[in-house]
């Protein structure tokens, strides 16, 4: 049976299915993007970035209209059942040194590729080779490339190398959204004929080629994938480009997306430093001001459009006014471990060891004092009283943390309207903090 054959085999039908279901369980939502088909009907070496270890493989399974055999470390061959599993999807076991603390071979790897990817076959790979919590990729290795060019010198023509992208909203909870972002195909015969001299034969073993070909990967997958300098630039980009895309949006108060959002912030990845360090300057000024009234950006856009943007103000006040009385009892109760930290936080220490010490001490001094209090009331009223103490507790602390941010906020946006240079109505400044962001993210 031909390898285009089996694709249609019962087997294969089979776990589409119960990959489908886990998907269908895991997420809420799976929203793929291709400026082109992906390719089907010819050999396909698909690379994606490895941001949710075993996550990344059942969406790609899922998503893939073919099902690809998944090059992944031996190691995982050994754990019980989870082999014979890896065997039964046709899964190829790629052997790597560190783990086995000796020099390795994989002939027996390249080989199951090759043969994978003759007559039309479908190959995955994560070329970082690593599982990334950064969300940036990491150096791409050389494999992909080696077995491409392998594959192609054994005979295997028209092969198309597949950079996938996977974006998940968070990769740790349960029923978020995931977008796949599929770049454009690269041909490889192309890249090769743009590498070598007509009629010269290529092989693994050329370090040009395959350096050449790694660099081509690197760079595609880099567009496809997530990749910001860190988790500061890749929330202020996301949050840049919600909020320049819901400028576009005909109900001004939905949210963007998940999917367009992502496609946007991961082209303002590719942008120069400085104009990367712009916006998210700009998302951060227009933060605070969201964070000092107390509302969403979808919230106050809505306001600023239809003219309701004091009505926000004073709701803010109002529950300002709502707290005081929690904020009074927050703060006569929780004073001395306040000041306690405050003082810890005074200390001329290193930074290491402020965030080991000050945990430490406030646990210590909230638990303390809050043990006095819920001690006094039970000796005082009874049980009951204790557990009343105990719930309200942390709603008083919660209450002053709340009233002194947002005071603090308050303040500022109050110094920032009074600056000169500032003269119009603080509705207006907001506005314009808003404006900034657009034109920083649409003007790039």
């Amino acid at each position: 049976m031909s390898k285009t054959e089996s694709r249609r085999s019962t087997k294969d039908r089979f776990i589409g299915k119960v990959v489908g279901f886990l998907i269908r369980s895991l997420y809420r939502e799976v929203d793929v993007y291709a400026p082109v088909s992906i390719p089907s009907g010819s050999p396909k070496l698909n690379v994606a970035n490895h941001f949710g270890g075993v996550s990344d493989a059942i969406l790609l399974l899922g998503v893939l209209p073919d099902r690809p055999g998944i090059v992944a470390r031996d190691v995982i061959w050994n754990v019980p059942v989870v082999g014979r599993l890896m065997n039964w999807i046709g899964a190829i076991p790629v052997h790597k040194p560190e783990d086995h603390n000796s020099p390795t071979s994989n002939d027996e790897m390249f080989t199951s590729c090759y043969d994978a990817l003759n007559d039309a076959g479908n190959i995955l790979i994560f070329p970082e080779g690593v599982t990334r919590n950064e969300p940036s990729i990491a150096t791409v290795k050389t494999g992909a490339a080696r077995i491409a060019i392998g594959a192609r010198a054994h005979g295997v023509d028209g092969i198309q190398i597949v950079p996938i992208g996977i974006h998940y909203e968070n990769k740790a909870a349960l029923r978020s959204q995931v977008f796949i972002n599929v770049g454009m195909p690269l041909d490889l015969d192309e890249l090769i004929a743009d590498q070598a001299p007509s009629g010269t034969e290529v092989t693994a073993s050329n370090r040009a080629a395959v350096n050449a070909l790694t660099d081509g990967i690197d760079i595609a997958l880099r567009r496809a994938a997530p990749d910001y300098e860190d988790w500061s630039e890749a929330s202020q980009l996301a949050t840049g480009a919600a909020i320049a895309l819901r400028s576009q949006l005909d109900d001004s108060a939905s949210e963007v997306p998940f999917a367009l959002r992502d496609r946007l912030a991961n082209t303002l990845a590719d942008l120069p430093a400085e104009h990367r360090a712009r916006i998210c300057a700009s998302v951060k000024e227009y933060q605070e001001d969201l964070e000092m009234i107390g509302t969403t950006d979808a919230v106050l856009h809505a306001r600023l459009r239809t003219g309701g943007f004091l009505s926000a103000l004073v709701w803010q006040l109002i529950i300002g006014i709502c707290l005081l009385p929690f904020v009074a009892v927050g703060i006569a109760v929780n004073v001395i471990p306040f000041l306690l930290v405050k003082a810890v936080g005074r200390l001329r220490v290193a930074p290491s060891m402020h965030s080991t010490i000050k945990p430490v001490v406030a646990s210590l001094a909230f638990g303390i004092t809050w043990g006095i209090v819920i001690w006094r009331a039970i000796a005082t009223f009874g049980w009951s009283a204790g557990g009343v103490a105990f719930i309200l507790l942390p709603v008083y602390f919660a209450a002053v943390v709340l009233f002194v941010e947002r005071l603090m906020l308050m303040s500022r946006a109050y110094r920032r309207w009074r600056t000169p240079g500032y003269p119009q109505p603080f509705s207006e400044q907001v506005a314009a903090r808003r404006s900034a962001v657009v034109e920083a993210v649409l003007g790039s």
